[in-house]
């Protein structure tokens, strides 16, 4: 007979010659649901979900190797009072346009200082692949500033993540031919137990399929990201299109153009007047709390790899990556970028001045 685990043929009808197994033990455990005959090399289930969530979180962490986690202790400050008259970005007050991304915003979050002002020029950044940050208008023609690692599918995350689905695919077809082979053995229309197990295994084998299917389809939407996967979210909850993407070649900056007219903007701060123990303040969309101001003072200058950064203690924290950091007039300085991961309140964004420089084609003040 042939041994229903192993599917070597022996002369014994009561114990395998070749794995061992008792086959009256063996059927009553098949029949019970504990056991069923796996494909040779087949991990656990377990095992297996643990693979396909490495692949998924690869896909999802993109840009992360640029982004570290901290927090920094909040301190309380009197904001500058918000008025119409002689504010520093009395370019966002009304105007004749009623239909403009400014005015809706002045009705539905009317700021009362200059970091509320801020706050009304910023927004909140997801793509198709499942990373987020914030960004702010740099301008009145609905330009926005971000960071490229927001927007942008690091390359090598996605080419391990590719490997993994081609590996799983793979897999799926030496299961398939595997289950073919069951299938065809004369055990299968002559034993009740084999038949089941077989059962069993296309069950696993089919959820391998969706899996994978998953996996597939989320890598496909990824893309290299395209204006169509990305969604830009106002403070009150409106979505803007995003129309064209530009990267930098030199830093971790993006800027994107959204439709719409007439956005509130972010006035610039000359960073040559920074002086050390300045207060700073970020806004931004940290841990999914959308729209949050957190402060700190400017910590002073580094340089990494011949970029010149901004260093802070205002917490910065994901999420926050792409949103300005502001002087206390409530003009942006820099763009938060990172943070030092051994460290606690160090945190670092890119001066205003990159993009001012790398986009000033684009930007109309």
């Amino acid at each position: 007979m042939q041994c229903p685990k192993c599917l070597k043929e022996q002369s014994s009808a009561t114990q395998c010659d070749f794995c061992g197994i008792v086959f009256e033990k063996y059927q009553n455990r098949v029949g019970e649901g504990r056991i069923h005959t796996p494909p040779p090399g087949e991990k656990s289930s377990k095992g297996y979900n643990v693979l396909i969530g490495g692949v998924i979180a690869g896909v999802i962490f993109i840009a992360v190797l640029i982004w570290f986690f901290a927090s920094s202790k909040t301190r309380a400050t009197h904001l500058m009072p918000w008025k119409n008259s002689n504010a520093p970005n009395s370019e966002n007050k009304a105007t004749t346009d009623s239909g403009s991304i400014r005015n809706k915003l002045l009705v539905s979050f009317p700021p009362k200082n200059v970091i509320e002002e801020a706050r009304n020029a910023t927004v909140y950044i997801e793509t198709d692949w499942g990373t987020s940050g914030s960004g702010f208008f740099i301008d009145g023609n609905c330009h926005l500033v971000t960071n490229a690692h927001v927007v942008k599918v690091d390359q090598d995350n996605l080419d391990r993540a590719t490997q993994v689905r081609d590996e799983m695919k793979s897999r799926i077809a030496e299961e398939n031919k595997y289950l073919k082979q069951q299938k065809e053995s004369p055990e299968y229309y002559r034993n009740t137990v084999y038949r089941q197990s077989v059962e069993e295994n296309e069950k696993l084998h089919q959820a391998h399929i969706d899996k994978y299917e998953r996996v597939n389809e989320l890598l496909n939407n990824v893309g290299s990201g395209s204006p169509g996967q990305i969604k830009v979210t106002l403070v009150d909850g409106t979505e803007l299109p995003v129309l064209s993407i530009q990267l930098s070649t030199k830093t971790d900056l993006a800027l994107l153009t959204v439709g719409g007219s007439g956005s509130p903007y972010i006035k610039t701060y000359d960073t040559k007047k920074l002086v050390l123990s300045q207060k700073l303040y970020t806004v931004g969309n940290p841990q999914g709390l959308r729209f949050t101001v957190t402060s700190g003072i400017f910590s002073g200058w580094q340089d990494f790899n011949g970029i010149k950064v901004l260093q802070t203690d205002a917490a910065i924290n994901p999420g926050n990556s792409g949103g300005p950091l502001l002087s206390e007039d409530g003009k942006v300085i820099g763009i938060n970028s990172a943070i030092l991961s051994s460290s606690q309140g160090i945190g670092f964004a890119l001066p205003i001045d990159y993009v001012l420089e790398e986009f000033a084609g684009y930007i109309n003040k």
